[in-house]
């Protein structure tokens, strides 16, 4: 048998062979009638050019995939097509620019991220969580990125932002940080060593709640990112509410100091909606000493040896 399918394949290269030199000897005496029929002419092409322009006449050799129906994949996305590479020596680089992910940045600004402040639950929790505290606004989804990190994208703009300027969050008696994406952002980091804060500025004179004015004050205590929709309109003058960002490691001020329109130097107190708690004991943001689960048990490891001692002396 081993013989015979060897006899086999060698006649159907023959046969492969056979048919390379027809189609060669074919396309030859094509280009050999042509010169015949044709008075000589100076400067005609060689019959070497001929057949190579006859080769390029010839349709092109499909690939299996130009007739790739995608549909019938299950779970297939959008259909990708080939980029050429820039090649620099001997490395191969390719280049994203800005129109190339604009799609993607408008569909994701309208979310938000968020995370809890010193823990990690799992993903089920903080879904739960955040369904039960946001479902009535419109949620288009809620995503995973990564170091219990969620991506939570809404609806419409006036739905996140809804959320944005709502009350301080907590999740198990700890902080949870909402703030609004952008595409600056970056998750390669362990933990994330910034939070939005809400202040209140008491009696803060209403001629200075311009933009450029509440921006500047703002500037004093972390980053200014939005107003409250009451300091925007205008609605009760008693004080401004603004959303600061601010490092876990700021030391953040009572009492702000700047110059005003003629001059002179005032003093503006600051509330804080919540000042971000760092625990002195295991150095981990989201609760004090009080607080710590690791405080505890590293106490109730120390009565146990100490029982445990008592009892081999007793023996």
């Amino acid at each position: 048998m081993a013989v015979g399918e060897d006899q086999t394949e060698a006649e159907i290269g023959e046969k492969g062979q056979m048919q390379k030199l027809h189609l060669w000897s074919a396309i030859i005496q094509t280009i050999a009638d042509k010169g015949k029929s044709s008075s000589p002419i100076g400067g005609r092409k060689s019959w070497a050019d001929e057949v190579e322009e006859e080769l390029q006449s010839l349709p092109p050799k499909e690939s299996i995939w130009d007739k790739f129906d995608i549909t019938k994949i299950n779970k297939a996305g959008f259909k990708l097509e080939y980029v050429a590479p820039l090649v620099q020596g001997e490395t191969s680089i390719t280049a994203i620019e800005l129109e190339d992910i604009t799609s993607e940045i408008e569909y994701w600004n309208i979310s938000v991220v968020c995370y809890v402040l010193g823990a990690h639950p799992p993903y089920a929790i903080i879904k739960g969580y955040i369904k039960r505290m946001w479902s009535k606004h419109g949620i288009s989804q809620i995503v995973m990125l990564k170091n219990g990190i969620i991506l939570v994208r809404f609806e419409t703009e006036a739905a996140k932002n809804e959320v944005l300027q709502g009350s301080i969050f907590h999740l198990d008696n700890k902080p949870f940080i909402v703030k609004a994406w952008n595409s600056d952002m970056e998750f390669s980091k362990e933990e994330i060593q910034t939070v939005p804060i809400w202040i209140k500025l008491p009696g803060f004179d209403f001629k200075y709640w311009s933009p450029k004015g509440l921006r500047k004050i703002g500037s004093l205590v972390g980053k200014p990112l939005m107003v409250d929709q009451n300091t925007e309109t205008g609605v009760g003058l008693n004080f401004a509410r603004l959303l600061v960002e601010v490092g876990l490691d700021t030391k953040l001020p009572d009492i702000m100091i700047f110059r005003n329109e003629k001059g002179q130097m005032i003093e503006q107190r600051v509330v804080y909606d919540r000042r971000p708690t760092l625990c002195k004991f295991c150095h981990q943001y989201g609760h004090d000493n009080a607080d710590c689960m690791k405080k505890s048990d590293k106490k109730g490891q120390q009565v146990q040896e100490k029982q445990g001692n008592i009892l081999l002396m007793e023996a």
